[in-house]
C-alpha cells in the first residue's frame, strides 16, 4: 500500500516540534499528530509523569515505539511530532530508516541551541519529570547523548531560534517538494491535532 508523505519532527525537549508542527500542518492543509497522546493511550495514562511513576522511563520509551510505529503506518500523511527519547525508543530508528529508504517519510531535526532550549525549559517544564539536577545540566547531558542520533536520520536541521514563519516556510517546503505534494484529496480533510504539551 502507498503511504502518503510524512514529515517527522525530532529534537530535544522545547525545541518547538509542536508550535511549529501545528503551524506546518496548518500552512499545508496536512494532518498533524503529537506521539504523546497516542503512547499514553497505550499505557492507560493521562500524563508522562503517570507513565513515569508507573511503567518507569524503560516502559515509557516502549510504549513509544510501539505508538511510533502505529502512527507511522496508520497515518494519512502530514506531520508527526515525536518526544525527545522516541529515536532511541526500541525498533525506532529501524522504522524510521526503512520509512526514509522507501521514499515517504522525511526527518525534520528542530534545535534551537542548548543556551536556548535551557531558557525555554525552566520557563515551561510542563509535563516532564526532570532527568538531571538543574536544567541547564539536563539539557547539556541530553544534548551530548542525542544530537549525534537525531543528526544521523535528519533530512534537514532547523534552527528554531529563527522567526517561527521561517521555520514554517522550511518545513512546509520539505513536506511539499517534488513527488511530495500533498494529495488535494487528504488536504481537503479536517487536520487531527493531538497535542499535550508544547515539545
Amino acid at each position: 500500500m502507498a503511504h502518503a508523505p510524512l514529515l517527522l519532527l525530532i529534537g530535544l525537549r522545547c525545541s518547538g516540534k509542536t508550535t511549529l508542527g501545528t503551524a506546518t500542518a496548518r500552512a499545508v492543509g496536512a494532518p498533524f499528530e503529537d506521539l504523546d497522546a497516542r503512547a499514553l493511550t497505550l499505557l492507560g495514562c493521562t500524563s508522562i509523569t503517570e507513565a513515569f511513576e508507573r511503567h518507569h522511563e524503560s516502559g515509557w520509551r516502549r510504549a513509544e515505539g510501539r505508538a511510533l510505529s502505529e502512527a507511522m503506518h496508520a497515518s494519512a500523511g502530514g506531520v508527526l511530532a515525536v518526544g525527545g527519547g522516541t529515536p532511541t525508543a526500541p525498533m525506532a530508528c529501524e522504522s524510521i530508516r526503512a520509512a526514509q529508504a522507501e521514499g515517504w517519510l522525511r526527518v525534520a531535526l528542530l534545535h534551537p541551541g542548548n543556551e536556548t532550549l535551557t531558557r525555554r525549559l525552566s520557563m515551561h517544564r510542563g509535563d516532564r519529570p526532570r532527568l538531571a539536577a538543574d536544567d541547564a545540566a539536563e539539557v547539556a547531558r541530553l544534548a551530548d547523548a542525542r544530537l549525534p542520533l537525531y543528526r544521523s536520520l535528519a533530512d534537514i536541521t532547523v534552527d528554531t531560534r529563527q522567526p517561527a514563519g521561517h521555520c514554517v516556510a522550511r518545513l512546509s517546503a520539505l513536506l511539499t517538494s517534488g513527488r511530495w505534494q500533498f494529495p488535494a484529496t487528504q488536504a481537503s480533510e479536517s487536520p487531527r491535532v493531538r497535542s499535550r504539551r508544547a515539545s
